[in-house]
Formats: C-alpha cells, sequence, structure tokens
C-alpha cells in the first residue's frame, strides 16, 4: 500500500468517526462473496440506511480514497490482493407496496422480494427468486432469469450523484438498460433505490412458479459449491454454457477452480482453499479455448474486482 493511500485511510478514519460511520480495517472480504475467495478490504462498512450510504460515500470522497459498492457477493471475483480504500456494503434493505407497486431500498434481498411478491399476489417478479444479489446490484447489473429482467418491471431508480452529492431519481428510459448493462456500470453514481411496476395475480399461482424455478435452479446449477454465478454472458443466438462444454471443458481445472460438471457456465472454487487468481486463469483459458474452436469472443457476466496487479501479502 502507499504512503498516500496509508494517509488519506487515516484521515478517512477520522472524518468516518466524526460522522458517526464505524469502519472495520482489513476487513475480510472472501466470507461476504458467493464464491468465498479474496482477499481483505482496507476498510469496510455497512450502511444500515440511505443517509448513512451516502455519509459513507461523502467520507471517501472527502478523504479522497477509493470506494466500491458490494452488495450480496454474487457475480463477481475479488482479487487476492483484496481491494483498496474503502467498501461500502449497503444493509439499508427496508421495502413497501402500494397497490401493485413495490419500492425498495439497495441492499435488499432479491429473493426475499420475490418470495415477499409472490405471498402478496404481485406478478412479474417470480423470476427474482434465483438473483441471489441485492435489488441494488441487480438494477446496476439489469439482472433477469427465466425470461425476465429488472428493464422488464422498474419505473424509477433513485442514485446519488458524487459529482454535485446530490439524489436524483432517473426514469427506466434514463438508466441505459441492455442485456445484462446500465448506465450504472460505466458511471459514478450510487443506486439507492428503486421502484417497480407489478401486476395482480393469485399467490398460490405466483409461489407456483416461484418454487419451479427454484426446483429447476437446485437442478442444474452448482449450488452446494462457491460459484459467482454465470461466468459469461450468453452469445447472441447461443449459450455460453453449451460452448464450454462443447469445447470439453466440464470439469477442467486449473490449481483451486474448476469448470462445473452440472452447469459448464460456472466456475467453482475449492472450499477453504480457493484462490481468485485460479478463477480468472481458467475464465480466460475458457474464453481463449472457445474462440479457438467455434470463433465466438465469449464476453464476462462476473466482474473482476481488487487490486488485479498487487501480489497477496502485501
Amino acid at each position: 500500500m502507499s504512503a498516500t493511500l496509508t494517509s488519506r485511510l487515516g484521515r478517512l478514519d477520522a472524518i468516518a468517526a466524526d460522522r458517526g460511520l464505524t469502519l472495520e480495517a482489513d476487513a475480510p472480504l472472501a466470507p461476504l462473496t458467493t464464491l468465498r475467495v479474496g482477499g481483505p478490504a482496507d476498510r469496510l462498512v455497512a450502511p444500515d440506511s440511505l443517509d448513512d450510504l451516502v455519509r459513507a460515500v461523502e467520507a471517501a470522497l472527502d478523504a479522497g480514497v477509493p470506494y466500491f459498492i458490494l452488495g450480496k457477493g454474487s457475480d463477481l471475483v475479488v482479487a487476492d490482493a483484496g481491494i483498496r480504500g474503502l467498501v461500502i456494503r449497503p444493509r439499508a434493505g427496508e421495502a413497501a407496496i402500494d397497490g401493485t407497486r413495490l419500492r425498495a431500498e439497495a441492499g435488499a434481498s432479491m429473493t426475499g422480494l420475490a418470495k415477499r411478491c409472490a405471498r402478496d399476489g404481485l406478478a412479474g417478479f417470480d423470476w427474482a427468486i434465483s438473483i441471489p444479489g441485492s435489488f441494488g446490484g441487480a438494477i446496476w447489473a439489469n439482472a433477469g432469469a427465466h425470461g425476465g429482467e429488472i428493464a422488464d418491471v422498474v419505473t424509477e431508480v433513485e442514485v446519488f450523484d458524487p459529482g454535485d452529492r446530490a439524489r436524483h431519481r432517473l426514469t427506466r428510459d434514463d438508466c441505459g438498460f441492455g442485456y445484462r448493462e446500465s448506465r450504472f456500470k460505466h458511471g459514478a453514481e450510487v443506486v439507492l433505490s428503486g421502484e417497480l411496476a407489478l401486476g395482480r395475480g393469485d399467490p398460490a399461482e405466483i409461489t407456483a412458479l416461484v418454487d419451479g424455478h427454484q426446483a429447476r435452479r437446485r437442478a442444474t446449477q452448482p449450488l452446494a459449491d462457491q460459484n459467482a454465478g454465470s461466468v459469461f454472458r450468453n452469445p447472441s443466438g447461443d449459450h455460453a454454457g453449451r460452448l464450454v462444454e462443447a469445447a470439453g471443458l466440464k470439469g477442467h481445472r486449473i490449481g483451486t477452480a474448476r469448470v462445473s460438471e452440472l452447469h459448464a457456465n460456472f466456475i467453482v472454487a475449492d472450499r477453504g482453499a480457493g484462490r481468485a487468481a485460479d478463477v480468472r486463469a481458467l475464465g480466460d483459458h475458457v474464453r481463449a479455448t472457445v474462440a479457438q474452436r467455434f470463433g465466438v469472443e465469449l464476453e464476462y457476466e462476473i466482474a473482476f474486482v481488487g487490486a488485479w496487479d498487487e501480489r497477496v501479502g502485501r
């Protein structure tokens, strides 16, 4: 770690204490991700309100420290050297239903919201049961499953803009949604909350859909293994898993990581011993092999975050 960053982290500690924010130093991040690999965060804060979430971002800005928003820890691989600066893990997860409208804060669980909608007879969100991340992360990624995605149902997104340090409300059309894409992947805005427009349905029928999605997921995905979700985006007109399997890569291993034998678009890490570097090396090998065999350039759906250019044991 550079002397400059060390100094700025000291300033961050002082600012956070002054603003009532509790920071954890050298916080392990692997237990906070579904893949369970990677090193620590220099500092970690878990704000349980949207106001504190904004305060945490502002504290990082005022200290000149980089920050990273971590949801439920799916769809990402944290570098073995960890993440420099401040990791913010939103825990603000309040949700309210008004008629067929659902408004939820960024830290809400997608699976929890899907179950609540089923119980309350709100249709059009059953697919979310298969998204293991947070509501804010789902908006950020335009997450989807079973033919549905966030862009289909979201009407409004509330963000905090670090540029003018103000909150703004965006319409769906403002969000730049595409296949696993949004404007939030390419800017600095922090997703705070969102509103969904759903339909009316029979709770029993919606619950049956949810149960069916869960059963299919358990049967086809390596949920018992440490994984980060689908590794690659599906190329147009095809499926990444089909291409990886056709390339003969099911079960292929590099170090502590292997391609799942159950679903070829998943990379799983050895329990208790996984290394992020092995996951990335295996992903790159899969991409190169598929490109060589079929001329298809697979794009990562998972994100590689943190200090990939630093050695472990800094």
